[in-house]
């Protein structure tokens, strides 16, 4: 059965990061990484890591068209399973990264799981699933630690993928982002600073 774990890597080690992945890669479908990690190895990391696992780009691009056009550019180049960016900036932007994103499959963030997240950004979480729908997006994020949030994304998201964070460190439950909607659970601290990451892989997946 596919594992529905992505873990998010936050490492800025490179040889802790790259251990980690060869050690956790096989065992959930794709690794996360973010701008820490890319701007302190640089983004041949990208395709490094590729061999351990699909590797998402969580870069969260929020520019105008051009700005973004050119970061998709950069990161194509290494060819990421996918790439994470933000839909609030505007239909223009977003379509200019589906555009350049190649082979890559795009993800866009309509909702995000810390807590100011409610004062702008959640609340339009509507607009922005149409807009991932009618741009050809991949998938998109809501929280998998706000589960009313996320079944009501979930009604919605038509045949979009949704990945949720938030699980773990904050707050969110594994089975229950999954039964709120849920495809694929974004995992960080509570997974990579555990001293047996496989066995805490091992034990979400038989909840």
């Amino acid at each position: 059965m596919e594992s529905k774990i992505i873990a998010s890597l936050d490492l800025t080690d490179e040889s802790k990061l790259v251990r980690m992945a060869e050690e956790i890669g096989q065992s959930v479908f794709a690794i996360k990484i973010n701008w820490p990690t890319i701007l302190s190895l640089g983004k041949g990391i990208i395709k490094r890591l590729s061999e351990t696992s699909n590797i998402i780009c969580d870069l969260k691009i929020a520019d105008i068209p051009n700005t973004n056009r050119l970061i998709m550019e950069q990161i194509a180049t290494q060819h990421p399973w996918g790439v994470i960016a933000h839909l609030f900036t505007g239909k223009d932007s977003m379509e200019s990264i589906v555009k350049a994103a190649g082979d890559a499959k795009v993800i866009g963030v309509v909702a995000m799981s810390n807590p100011g997240a409610s004062e702008y950004l959640n609340g339009n979480y509507g607009n922005l699933v149409e807009d991932a729908k009618s741009l050809g997006c991949y998938g998109i994020v809501a929280p998998g630690n706000d589960y009313n949030l996320l079944e009501r994304i979930s009604k919605m998201k038509g045949n979009l993928k949704i990945f949720s964070p938030g699980v773990g460190a904050q707050g969110g439950g594994y089975n229950k982002a999954l039964l709120s909607g849920a495809d694929y659970v974004i995992i960080g601290r509570s997974l990579y600073e555990n001293p047996d990451p496989i066995g805490y892989i091992k034990s979400l997946e038989r909840k």
